[in-house]
């Protein structure tokens, strides 16, 4: 992979990073997209994510194999092999 870097001094601003397409759409495949929650539903989530690590830290949680088996023996049979 060939990567070029144009400093600041030449573009004025920031430095400049060129890169192949190839190489451009292969990053592009490996990023996870963003999503901004806001209001209501950011809430929503903050107080169910507070509410699980609360559970996680007192020991309430289980291991999915654990709940898999309990659950779901078929599907845990298939993935589990």
């Amino acid at each position: 992979m060939t990567i070029i870097t144009i400093p600041p001094k030449i573009t004025g601003k920031e430095e400049l990073v060129i890169i192949s397409r190839k190489e451009l759409d292969r990053m592009k495949a490996q990023m996870l997209p963003a999503v901004f929650l806001k209001g209501r539903a950011a809430n929503k989530l903050d107080k169910r994510v507070e509410r699980s690590v609360k559970e996680h830290r007192t020991g309430k949680t289980e291991r999915l194999e654990t709940f898999l088996k309990r659950e779901h023996p078929k599907l845990y049979q298939k993935y589990a092999g």
